[in-house]
């Protein structure tokens, strides 16, 4: 019985020694865990696959399945970077793995590591040369295209800042051509579609490739033969859609967008094409439609783009209690708060717009539409540095947002910055060639600039392609009168009055000319046949008193402008003028008052603010003029002329570092300015440094050489700084320039000071 015993423990113990010789086995415990992994694979239980492929990897690291499935897994449940690295692993270890080498280089494709995307391809062919999809990657990575999905987002989010320029951002959408061997990667798909005839894949990167440069025939054509392959697919309905609104042909894209109506989001996208191109009872059916649906997410956006319709109808209380309703169900809703930004915003209420956007931006901080919306917002308020901000955060979050280049040229051109101005507009030029608005921007810029040269070169390329529009046309004709081509000026101004015959600025080009030339009853005869044909337009009796201005007749001009603001409080240029009016006049306290009203009813109050400032400065009430500098800055911190105005206040009274504060920020809006450097030189040669003082005279002085003050500065800065030679000679020059300049005595009495040598 005792032997009996002891023979089966042993047996016992055996069998525990082999399970334990097992557990150590790499290859057996490996493929445990890579059969559990698959258990929970086909579950979908993605997260807890990963745990079981990583330990497989880590009892077998040179084994490719593992890393193989890992690297799915990984794929499956979203987290591409870690795929990435286990898809390589796989084709490192099994380089015949095809579908581990092209997936790896699809990713290295979506992050524009084109060469090592190449690498990954050719291995792929290597090991299957007729594989299509291999070919398709080849071609990818050689012709440099960014990745479909990445660029489609980024139109649509450009799509959402400026609508109303869909062919050009549709166009760029379809693909962006990076560069690199085309006629390599042009081989490489066409050989895709010969390998796999049938593949939509293919024929849609064939045709990627072909728009890519240039050639739209051949592009639509291969969507065709695609779409004769597979009906129903709605990446080439898609691909269709946008190369006809591309091409300007939006009403062949119509059958695309219904066909894509079944996918997620297909009505809202075919709403958005309606009213892209201005069927708004057509868009309406389909956005009470998804309202009415199941899909909560769609009805709410379908309410806001209601909302939007019903707004540019003019049913403002309408599309309020719309946009109210979805915020009162989703108060975080970023789409609903940008919404109800905008109406503000048109409403005329830029601090309740302010609020919107800015809580927009708080929930959604990377959302180019939220920042944009901001922008917008503080242009509106006056707030240029907040502006400016805005739209460079757009530009950071998406470089394809041309609109808010537009947007950075004009604020950039407002305050004198004409090298930015024009490498802003040139930028949207690149990105929109056939815009309108970009090309007059560019123009006024280079005018700016003092190239006239280059400016007529722009607008005249642009009027060769466009020869149909007006703003064009204005343009040209602002320019010739900047050049004194009187007539040419009338040419132009007269042919944009035929292409848009209520336009204000052809008429108020016209009678420019007419003023120029001194045909003043001209003028009063045109202002008054406009009159007659719309008596209510308040800009032709703005125009009318400047008319009358430019006669000498000030009295009659400021009985037009009274009746003006009396009939319309909001014609501001009507208060600048009454101001300027009273100031030629002497009459300083009416003036004063005029340009209070135009403060306190403008957007923008730091311009009136500042003249307030001059003008009491003028009459050396310096403490008044102080409050209205600093009262211009309050609302608009970037103000260059109250910024240098109040720099030299502040010097006067002591206090330096502030004044140096100002003073430099004086120098960076007025950039052409000789003022602000001599302000900059004043403060420093208060401070006591001497060196910085002549670096800043000296920049005043070469951009206005014949100015006696800024050399009568720059020989005291040399004079402090122990230069006497050059101080005396400064001072000599401002003397040589006018003897009774303001400052000459102080002038002389330096040189008189200072030991000739």
């Amino acid at each position: 019985m005792t032997s009996r015993i002891a023979r089966h423990r042993g047996v016992c113990v055996a069998g525990v020694l082999l399970l334990a010789a097992c557990s150590r086995d790499p290859v057996a415990q490996s493929a445990r865990y890579v059969a559990s992994g698959d258990a929970y694979v086909s579950t979908r239980q993605f997260t807890r696959a990963v745990l079981e492929y990583r330990n497989a990897v880590k009892a077998r690291p040179d084994w490719a399945e593992p890393h193989y499935k890992l690297a799915k897994a990984y794929d499956a449940s979203g987290d591409t970077a870690k795929a990435y690295g286990e898809y390589a692993r796989t084709a490192d270890l099994e380089p015949a793995n095809v579908d581990a080498q092209l997936k790896a280089g699809m990713l290295l494709l979506g992050a524009g590591e084109f060469e090592q995307a190449k690498t990954r391809a050719e291995l792929a062919l290597k090991a299957a040369p007729q594989s299509a999809p291999a070919n398709i990657l080849l071609g990818n990575a050689l012709a440099g295209l960014n990745e479909t999905a990445k660029a489609v987002k980024q139109i649509e989010q450009a799509l959402a800042l400026d609508p109303s320029y869909a062919p050009a951002w549709s166009a760029l959408g379809a693909a962006q051509f990076a560069g690199g061997n085309r006629e390599q990667a042009g081989t490489a798909f066409t050989k895709a579609v010969e390998l796999a005839p049938r593949s939509i894949d293919a024929r849609l990167a064939f045709a990627n490739y072909q728009w890519a440069k240039g050639d739209v025939p051949r592009a639509e054509q291969a969507l065709e033969d695609a779409l004769a392959i597979d009906g129903a697919n709605p990446a080439v309905h898609r691909a269709l859609a946008l190369l006809y609104l591309a091409s300007r042909r939006a009403p062949e894209a119509e059958p695309h967008f219904k066909a894509l109506a079944s996918q997620p989001g297909g009505e809202l996208a075919l709403a958005d094409y309606y009213s892209g191109i201005g069927k708004r009872d057509e868009a309406m059916t389909v956005l009470h439609r998804v309202e009415a649906g199941a899909d909560k997410s769609e009805s709410r956006a379908a309410r806001l783009r209601i909302a939007t319709l019903e707004y540019t109808a003019g049913h403002k209380t309408e599309a309020h209690t719309l946009v109210d309703g979805v915020l009162a169900e989703k108060p975080k809703n970023v789409d609903a708060r940008l919404a109800k930004a905008r109406m503000l915003l048109s409403d005329g209420k830029a601090d309740d717009a302010g609020v919107q956007a800015r809580e927009a931006v708080k929930l959604e901080p990377e959302s180019p539409a939220g920042q944009y919306t901001l922008g917008l917002t503080a242009m509106a308020r006056g707030d240029a540095t907040a502006a400016e901000q805005a739209f460079q955060e757009v530009l950071k979050l998406n470089p394809r947002a041309a609109v808010a280049s537009l947007q950075l040229a004009r604020l950039r051109l407002a305050r004198g910055e004409t090298d930015g101005a024009v490498h802003a507009a040139e930028e949207v030029s690149r990105e929109r060639p056939d815009d309108v608005e970009a090309a007059v921007l560019l123009s006024r810029s280079l005018r700016a600039q003092g190239d006239l040269a280059r400016a007529e070169r722009e607008i005249a390329a642009r009027i060769a392609r466009q020869p149909d529009q007006a703003a064009l046309r204005l343009e040209m004709g602002w320019l010739a009168l900047q050049r004194g081509d009187q007539p040419g000026a009338r040419a132009s101004f007269d042919q944009a009055q035929r292409l848009a015959p209520d336009s204000y600025d052809a008429r108020a080009g016209l009678v420019t000319v007419d003023v120029a030339e001194k045909k003043l009853e001209a003028a009063r005869s045109r202002i008054a046949g406009w009159r007659r044909a719309g008596p209510d337009d308040p800009r032709l009796r703005l125009l009318s008193a400047r008319v009358n201005l430019a006669d000498g007749k000030a009295g009659e001009a400021e009985r037009e402008l009274r009746e003006l603001v009396t009939a319309d409080p909001s014609q501001l240029d009507a208060y600048d003028l009454l101001g300027r009016i009273a100031m030629s006049n002497g009459q300083l306290d009416r003036a004063l008052a005029e340009y209070k009203t135009l403060a306190d009813r403008s957007a923008s109050p730091a311009g009136p603010l500042t003249l307030m400032g001059m003008i009491e400065e003028g009459r050396n009430h310096r403490e008044a003029a102080r409050a209205h500098y600093e009262h211009a800055l309050a609302r608009d911190a970037r103000a260059g002329v109250a910024a240098n105005n109040l720099a030299w206040l502040y010097a006067d009274m002591g206090r330096l570092d502030e004044a140096l504060k100002l003073a430099t920020v004086a120098q960076d809006e007025m950039r052409q300015r000789p003022e602000a450097e001599d302000t900059l030189g004043w403060v420093y040669y208060r401070k006591g440094l001497a060196t910085q003082a002549v670096a800043a005279f000296d920049r005043a002085v070469a951009k206005s050489p014949d100015n006696p003050v800024y050399h009568y500065h720059l020989g005291l800065a040399h004079l402090k700084g122990g230069d006497t030679r050059q101080g005396r000679a400064a001072l000599t020059r401002a003397l040589a320039l006018k003897s009774d300049f303001n400052g000459a005595d102080e002038a002389r009495k330096a040189l008189a000071d200072s030991p000739s040598r």
